[in-house]
């Protein structure tokens, strides 16, 4: 009886030493499943999140290779509704004291009438100017007494390893080029001319339809939408007026401003062909960034044709201009913060511009990175406010400031 009790007293021993071990075991079992299950999780967020910026990446690839393909009436829209816009001040000022529609066609006619005087004239001027300049190339080279002007410059090639054979006959190399190009190929020309008159024409037409139902679009996208998207479409109908309207309206006078400013410093300096300069700074100045910098080197090459002292005292005056009273002065006070971009931004965007649409990119690259940076910061604004939780420092200095003070809470008490 004794043996079979301390039998079952072992057989109770083992067990308990048994579910003892199972009982320790176990924790580590489901310490190191946890483990495994949330490193899986890791990993299945990791993919997902990887899937999803390249699905993205895709999405926009393919946005942009769409608009590649449309980007020719989408252009001309864009030019229409600017115009549109830009002559909306005129036909309100028309409107006060005829009907609508009489205003509106005599705003377009007075637009159009000064547009096609200022084409003209340019297109003239350019044709006149350019023949000029190929005539005095050609004098440069060919009269041997011409060639004293450019002596340091001969002098400084040939201590550079440069003969003067090489520059002579690099010299009659760009002149039979321009020959070419100008003599024969008239028809591109042609071809060019008619492909841009038909283009003004839809263009006026557009701007015309515009401006007659324009504001009417206008209306009803801010007050007849959806109440759950009536607020983002009011954003963004205030942002482009804002952004876009005042960046072009901006750009355009300071490009009048800094085209006469070089006009009338190239003249008294004595550079030629300023009525074509002057032009080239006015199309430049849209082109932010590197477009000032286009349009001083053009020039400095008009100067020398007169001698390299002329080239040196434009030069300067060029940098001045366009580097202290374009970019220091004239820029903030005139466009002001309506873009505000950063430098980084500003030359990104033109990259990216011109790298999709070309010179239309190159030109609207500014205003349109102005308009996702602020539907950024907006969005940014809002998703900041949605997760307090990922800003403490943020949430407990507002939490501090809106807490009364014990001053405060005792002059309260007092005054009830």
């Amino acid at each position: 009886m004794a043996y079979s009790l301390l039998r079952r007293t072992g057989q109770f021993r083992i067990a308990d030493t048994e579910k003892v071990k199972d009982m320790s075991s176990s924790p580590d079992q489901s310490t190191t499943s946890h483990i495994e299950a949330t490193s899986t999780l890791r990993w299945q967020r990791r993919f997902l999140m990887a899937l999803t910026v390249l699905a993205w990446i895709v999405t926009a690839g393919l946005i942009f290779w769409g608009i590649g393909l449309i980007i020719e009436p989408v252009i001309l829209l864009v030019i229409s509704a600017l115009l549109a816009y830009l002559c909306y001040p005129v036909v309100q000022l028309f409107q006060r004291i005829m009907p609508r529609a009489l205003a509106i066609g005599i705003s377009l006619l007075l637009v159009l009438g000064v547009l096609c005087f200022l084409l003209y004239t340019v297109l003239v001027a350019t044709v006149q100017q350019f023949v000029a300049l190929i005539r005095s190339l050609q004098v440069v080279i060919e009269d041997p007494a011409s060639a004293s002007r450019f002596q340091p410059v001969i002098h400084f090639l040939n201590h550079s390893g440069v003969s003067p054979n090489y520059f002579d006959g690099s010299a009659q190399q760009i002149l039979a080029f321009l020959m070419q190009n100008t003599l024969f190929n008239v028809l591109p020309i042609v071809s060019s001319v008619l492909h841009l008159f038909i283009t003004g024409i839809v263009i006026f037409s557009l701007t015309v339809y515009f401006m007659i139902d324009g504001y009417r679009v206008n209306g009803w996208l801010r007050n007849k939408t959806p109440v759950k998207f009536r607020g983002r479409i009011n954003l963004f109908m205030n942002v482009v007026e804002k952004s876009l309207g005042s960046f072009v309206r901006g750009q355009v006078l300071l490009a009048f401003i800094m085209s006469v400013i070089v006009g009338v410093g190239a003249y008294f300096i004595g550079v030629p062909y300023i009525f074509l300069l002057s032009v080239i700074v006015f199309v430049f100045e849209f082109v932010p960034v590197i477009g000032a910098y286009i349009s001083g080197a053009i020039g400095i090459l008009f100067a020398l044709s007169v001698g390299w002292q002329t080239a040196l005292i434009y030069g300067i005056f060029v940098t001045l201009m366009q580097g202290v009273l374009d970019g220091q002065i004239l820029a903030p006070r005139i466009i002001g913060n309506s873009v505000g971009l950063h430098s980084i931004i500003a030359i990104v965007a033109l990259l990216i511009g011109t790298r999709l649409f070309g010179l239309f990119g190159a030109l609207f690259s500014a205003p349109v990175a102005g308009i996702i940076q602020v539907f950024v910061l907006a969005f940014w604004a809002t998703w900041r406010e949605q997760h307090p939780d990922q800003f403490p420092e943020e949430h407990k200095s507002k939490a501090s400031e809106s807490k009364p003070s014990l001053d405060e809470h005792e002059q309260t008490v007092v005054k009830t």
